[in-house]
């Protein structure tokens, strides 16, 4: 009850000092938010909420100013979409008229995690130097580049959009060390403006990590969204074998790969629950699968109560928050 009344006052607060158009027409206005040091839209959503897991409504709405939901900082406003709208747009039908869901997993959250390969990931198609300046190697949003293709490979074509990634070396078990295929990032997306004989222009259009001269590009695929989650198989154990980038200890919207796959009965969507490295039976976090390959998945950390490190066990969950167990009183 008193977690209740406080998400009202907030945003009674917000809701009389922010503006801005509804997304529901006439229904209830949004309101702007200021981001203080420390926020995330996880931390955001749960306080406006009460719900983590509706963070991506916030995202949707404030995309021209935060193309990384992981990248938020102090002073940046926000426009926060009102209780009553999400609620609304959450609801299957609404008077008997069917509500377009928006998913809890964006498609550009799952387009920009990291994956598996066999084998590092090569194109004929590659990144050059600033179109405006040849010494610089690494481009922001909206930054026109050089595109460079092997010779006897059919130039590019403009309005072609390519995913930009890159070989992030051998991912190892955490016990044994044996390697069991390479990282491949995605880092952001590439148009195609102007096409040459010998090289072709684009402009960056999104930027999710760091891009740099020689980073490769793919064709761009479109990955479907995930609207629900649903329990993973409960007799199916496994291990984190690696976390985002270079950390050993993961937090909250951190990718990380298990060694669980399609052979294990794994599809987007599903619930893994991490278990205590202490020797107890205890669930301290939750991961939602969002790519699966046939040994492997990338998932997306959720949920936890404490910091998450490879070779933590993994078992099939169930859909929830991991809430810390209170304190007993001396």
């Amino acid at each position: 009850m008193r977690q209740r009344f406080l998400r009202v006052l907030v945003w009674i607060l917000i809701f009389f000092m922010g503006s801005g158009p509804g997304v529901c027409g006439k229904g209830p206005r949004s309101a702007q938010y200021t981001v203080k040091k420390g926020d995330t839209l996880w931390g955001i959503s749960q306080s406006l909420y009460g719900n983590s897991l509706y963070w991506p409504f916030i995202w949707d709405s404030n995309q021209d100013k935060v193309p990384n939901p992981h990248w938020i900082y102090p002073g940046e406003v926000l426009l926060v979409p009102h209780p009553a709208q999400v609620k609304y747009l959450t609801k299957p039908t609404v008077h008997g008229v069917a509500v377009k869901r928006r998913p809890l997993v964006p498609s550009g959250v799952i387009l920009f995690s990291s994956y598996l390969s066999p084998r590092p990931v090569f194109s004929p198609y590659t990144l050059g130097t600033s179109v405006y300046d040849p010494d610089k190697t690494i481009f922001n949003q909206y930054d026109r580049v050089s595109i460079y293709w092997r010779t006897g490979v059919a130039p590019c074509k403009v309005g072609e959009r390519y995913l930009i990634v890159r070989n992030d070396g051998k991912v190892k078990m955490p016990n044994t060390r044996k390697a069991i295929g390479w990282q491949v990032d995605c880092l952001g997306v590439l148009q195609v403006d102007k096409v040459g004989k010998e090289k072709a222009q684009g402009t960056i259009r999104t930027v999710a990590f760091p891009v740099r001269k020689g980073d490769f590009l793919l064709p761009l695929k479109a990955l479907p969204p995930i609207y629900r989650f649903i329990p993973g198989p409960p007799d199916r154990h496994g291990v984190i074998v690696k976390l985002q980038g270079e950390k050993n200890v993961g937090a909250l919207m951190d990718f990380v790969m298990v060694n669980l796959g399609t052979r294990d009965g794994l599809r987007p969507g599903m619930v893994l629950d991490v278990y205590s490295p202490a020797g107890v039976d205890e669930v301290v976090g939750r991961l939602v699968v969002i790519r699966v390959q046939e040994r492997v998945s990338t998932c997306y950390l959720y949920n936890s109560k404490m910091p998450l490190e490879p070779g933590m066990e993994v078992r099939g969950g169930k859909v929830g928050a991991v809430t810390s167990k209170p304190t007993p009183p001396p």
